[in-house]
């Protein structure tokens, strides 16, 4: 609905109620257009004007949610200003607190008969000792990196080594360099946290400390990573890497989408694996063996809303390898028709990649959504919908899986995106309820691209639905 039609409306309802509010209004709109992110734009708005900041949030949260439209954007920009605002305000109210509690513990110096104790804990007491952090030891690091196929060998060589060395102040442990062909449409010389070398050019091994090259080995034409045996270990190296990466990507995902939603974070990690309709994600991960960890280290104290993604860092840190260069970003989901290609992104970074089937004659819609609901096994005749579905728009739209793998790369559904089970599978596992979709006709940024082993944690029967069949736009 546009801004004159809500108009229209509201004009028509205190005409028929004159002697209601403007607020009595935005409260009638949004039940009968819990859709339209205008109602909960100026429903917020109203409950902010009157002090009532939970309220206020509470309908801009809601107006995140809505179909795209008139207000999306102002009630997405509203929700994040009054979270500032409540975070500076919080940091005002703490400044005062300890202002004022030092300025008694100056009276009590200055007026206390006695001087004050040292804090010396008398005989036969303990201080109690603060809780441990797990911590993992540090992890042989592994960067990939493509080079220009343009490059003879010994150009290659020399702009790979002057690489390690601008990487110097950011790391301080050894750390490998596996150098691999080109890949269309990603950037050279900067590390894919989540790109599986099929073929390699070279690998360097190097420490920053001394700024030497610790071993080094070349390779006239590209040779298979899986057939070259002495790659073994490094090949080993990166999939833990990778692994790790995708949890802690995962997990911290999910807890911003969860504070998005809710204004807060979650008590325990285990509260983001909720039964439908509250099932972030399927499970929480645990660490690879290697790590030496029984689970994620999780700090919510950490938390600052004024820095809601980037205080996440300490939230719940990357154990036992550096922060990728390049930060990793909120996950969101892009799909480009013209390719039929289905892409997860964090940031700069490609995360996975996917071929989809679309609607037939532009009937998947354009626009900027969010995951509403995630469903295990989902039910449909004949099990059209796969094994997995996550709603974006509630008139129908999913993201499901499909009893007709060759329709995948083609246009043939009613609107909703079809992808290969095991893809589906995937994608449910890494993203949460809340993580942004966006359809658009744009050409995908990079193919083709090479996933890394699967990543998917196993959904329960706490997902499911089933006293529901859906009639989605297959």
């Amino acid at each position: 609905m546009d801004k004159v039609s809500f108009l229209q409306e509201k004009s028509a309802f205190h005409m028929k109620y004159p002697e209601q509010s403007d607020l009595s209004f935005y409260r009638w709109y949004t039940q009968q257009h819990p859709d339209e992110a205008i109602g909960w734009y100026h429903l917020g708005q109203a409950r902010e004007a009157q002090g009532d900041i939970r309220q206020a949030l509470a309908a801009y949260r809601q107006g995140l949610f809505a179909k795209p439209g008139p207000y999306c954007d102002e009630a997405r920009d509203a929700y994040q200003t009054l979270l500032r605002e409540q975070q500076r305000q919080g940091w005002r109210n703490r400044a005062r607190l300890l202002l004022a509690s030092l300025a008694f513990l100056y009276a009590q110096f200055v007026f206390s008969p006695g001087p004050l104790p040292d804090g010396t804990p008398a005989a036969g007491t303990e201080t109690p000792a603060a809780p441990a952090s797990m911590s993992a030891p540090a992890q042989p690091h592994v960067e990939v990196i493509a080079v220009p196929a343009t490059l003879r060998p010994q150009e290659r060589q020399s702009q790979v080594r002057r690489y390690a060395e601008a990487r110097r102040p950011a790391l301080t442990q050894p750390y490998t360099v596996l150098v691999v062909p080109e890949v269309p449409g990603s950037p050279l010389f900067a590390p894919l946290l989540f790109y599986q070398p099929k073929q390699v050019l070279g690998i360097l091994q190097y420490h920053p400390g001394s700024r030497t090259i610790i071993s080094q080995r070349w390779f006239d034409t590209p040779v298979s990573l899986d057939g070259e045996a002495t790659l073994a270990a490094v090949r080993g190296d990166l999939a833990v890497e990778q692994q790790t990466l995708q949890h802690v990507l995962t997990l911290r995902n999910a807890l911003y989408r969860y504070y998005q939603q809710k204004g807060t974070l979650p008590a325990r990690l285990a509260e983001l694996a909720g039964s439908y309709p509250g099932n972030s994600l399927p499970q929480v991960p645990f660490p690879p063996k290697r790590l030496l960890l029984e689970s994620y280290s999780y700090h919510p104290y950490a938390f600052q809303s004024g820095a809601a993604w980037d205080s996440l860092r300490d939230v719940l840190p990357l154990p036992g390898y550096p922060e990728p260069l390049s930060p990793l970003a909120p996950l969101q989901i892009r799909l480009s028709q013209k390719s039929h290609t289905l892409q997860l992104v964090s940031g700069t970074h490609l995360v996975r990649s996917y071929p989809a089937a679309i609607g037939k004659n532009g009937s998947t819609p354009e626009g900027y959504y969010t995951i509403l609901q995630k469903i295990n096994k989902p039910r449909g005749h004949d099990n059209i919908y796969g094994t997995r579905g996550l709603v974006f728009q509630g008139n129908g739209y999913a993201v499901h899986g499909t009893n007709h793998p060759a329709s995948i790369g083609t246009s043939v559904s009613l609107g909703c995106v079809r992808l290969f089970n095991a893809a589906v599978e995937e994608l449910y596992t890494f993203v949460s309820l809340g993580t942004e979709f966006i359809i658009s006709d744009a050409p995908a940024p990079a193919q083709p691209w090479s996933n890394p082993a699967p990543f998917i944690l196993p959904a329960g029967p706490e997902e499911e639905t089933p006293g529901v069949t859906y009639s989605w736009l297959h």
